[in-house]
């Protein structure tokens, strides 16, 4: 991450996809967003729709980037390639799994979403960010997951106090507002992993 950014990070973070859209990207800079984190894939086959044209719009404005996966019950290894083919994220740009149910099918597992974790490091040599919130609480049932405490905590939870995940002891990202059309998002931390 650019020094400087660092410091500007709380409250600077929106996370969008086909849901905002159009999105005047010329305003998001404006209003001192320094970070974009758009929805790229879904389960095997799905892309959103808006997720190159976002990537185009924001470029000029020298936003730090990210995208996300949304994780369903197909095929890891199809998910991961899939993710990464349609997004072919550089070393600077944030890479992260959004593991909570699939309201149209199968939802991914935490033996699903640890498969991934681990084809995702080893195709790119780091960790993704993990968006979770009650469903990864549930799924973990009051254990702590060595592997998936490894990702950088993107905390999914609709209230003013985070309470985290047993095994994490801080979060990267915390989801503060599901009211807001593109999601304010505080961080405790580094948005680059």
């Amino acid at each position: 991450m650019p020094s400087g950014r660092e410091a500007a990070i709380t409250r600077s973070v929106i996370d969008v996809s086909h849901w905002e859209y159009p999105i005047d990207f010329n305003k998001v800079a404006a209003d001192r967003i320094v970070a974009v984190i758009a929805k790229a894939t879904q389960g095997a086959r799905g892309i959103d729709a808006t997720y190159a044209s976002y990537k185009e719009a924001a470029a000029p404005y020298k936003l730090l980037w990210g995208s996300y996966h949304f994780g369903t019950g197909s095929e890891v290894d199809v998910q991961v390639e899939h993710y990464l083919s349609t997004t072919k994220p550089n070393d600077f740009e944030l890479v992260c799994l959004d593991f909570q149910p699939n309201p149209n099918g199968p939802t991914m597992t935490l033996d699903q979403a640890r498969d991934f974790v681990v084809l995702l490091q080893d195709r790119t040599g780091r960790y993704p960010v993990l968006y979770g919130g009650y469903w990864l609480k549930e799924s973990l049932d009051g254990r702590v997951d060595d592997l998936l405490t490894k990702c950088p905590l993107w905390l999914a939870q609709y209230g003013p106090k985070p309470v985290l995940p047993v095994g994490w002891k801080k979060y990267t990202l915390f989801e503060a507002n599901s009211a807001a059309p593109s999601l304010n998002c505080a961080s405790s931390g580094r948005l680059l992993n």
